[in-house]
């Protein structure tokens, strides 16, 4: 004799092939878990409204049956979405959770502009308010990712950036917001990272529009 739990589990299954056909992924009246609502989560810059009707054709499908592959090829148009992940919370919920390419600066390639990562990834550009505010930067952008990071590690407040100058003698200048501008050499920097805050902060600096750190243990000030 099948015990009852054995028989509801094969009675479930019997149900469950009964209403889909693997052949042609068309479901019969009777669908498994119907999916009712999609949530989006997690998702900072991406334009929720376009992604959400691109999945409209999930509506009504099975939850259980799920089409991953169909969902991916959607997400993966858009550049700003780096990864996904699915969550169904049955019987009629899919959650898909976002993981975004978040710019840190806008590069400029002839006419055209693009954001860029902290990782180096480039993204399509399109006006968002929120990111209006990031730096540009000018010239090769190849070097960027490894400088931008070491900004990061040595604490260099990068809301006080207004540009990044990228030059082909492979050194930097950072332009800030208020103008002033910080002349980088090649190599040996992350020491002049540490200290140029407190320089710039000290008022008997200023007057002064330009920190030149381009000669070894030098500063020169204009």
């Amino acid at each position: 004799m099948i015990p009852k739990n054995k028989f509801l589990l094969l009675f479930f299954f019997f149900i469950i092939l009964t209403t889909y056909n693997s052949n042609d992924q068309k479901y019969n009246s009777s669908i498994i878990f119907p999916i009712k609502k999609i949530i989006i989560d997690d998702a900072y810059a991406f334009d929720l409204i376009m992604l959400k009707s691109e999945l409209e054709f999930l509506i009504n499908t099975s939850l259980f049956f799920l089409k991953k592959k169909e969902i991916i090829k959607v997400t993966a148009k858009y550049d700003f979405i780096s990864s996904v992940q699915l969550k169904k919370k049955y019987p009629n919920t899919l959650k898909i959770l976002i993981s975004e390419n978040i710019p840190v600066a806008t590069g400029i390639d002839g006419n055209k502009r693009y954001y860029l990562t902290k990782e180096g990834v480039k993204i399509n550009y399109r006006e968002i308010d929120i990111f209006k505010s990031l730096p540009i930067i000018f010239g090769n952008h190849k070097n960027f990712s490894i400088f931008f990071n070491i900004l990061k590690k040595n604490n260099f407040k990068i809301k006080k950036i207004k540009a990044f100058y990228y030059f082909d003698a492979e050194r930097w200048d950072i332009v800030l917001k208020d103008e002033r501008t910080i002349k980088l050499p090649q190599t040996n920097y992350e020491n002049i990272l540490k200290e140029i805050d407190s320089i710039l902060n000290d008022s008997s600096f200023s007057k002064y529009k330009i920190f030149d750190y381009r000669i070894k243990n030098q500063l020169i000030l204009q």
